[in-house]
């Protein structure tokens, strides 16, 4: 009290201040979370109706048959050792999306066989 009465309330309204400047900072916080989640949530939706369509399915195949059938011939030959097929590596223009294309093959594989031991777990219980 007499510190309040020898600064004239000049405490008061630097503490209002500040308290204001936290509660701002909080807000804003909470703006960006609302806005990064309801970006994320778009997106996912996006992507699940375009995963409806038959024409994803059908371009994603052109992609993925021939880079699966260069897969299995690598395979084959490392197991079997053929030495004369001769395999050559994928070209550096291709190799990114060929990183997608198995990323999104096993990822999603380990995603759905990770769920579903979850839901076993869930179901048993």
């Amino acid at each position: 009290m007499l510190l309040g009465w020898l600064t004239g309330g000049t405490l008061d309204r630097v503490l209002r201040t500040v308290d204001n400047a936290v509660d701002n900072d909080t807000r804003r916080e909470e703006i960006k979370a609302r806005t990064v989640e309801k970006f994320v949530q778009t997106e996912a939706e996006t992507r699940q109706a375009m995963m409806q369509s038959r024409t994803f399915w059908a371009v994603w195949a052109l992609f993925a048959a021939p880079l699966g059938t260069w897969w299995a011939l690598v395979m084959f030959d490392t197991a079997f050792t053929f030495v004369s097929w001769g395999i050559p590596d994928l070209p550096s223009s291709v190799r990114p999306w060929a990183d997608t294309i198995f990323g999104s093959i096993f990822g999603s594989g380990a995603a759905v066989g990770i769920a579903q031991i979850v839901a076993g777990a869930v179901r048993r219980r």
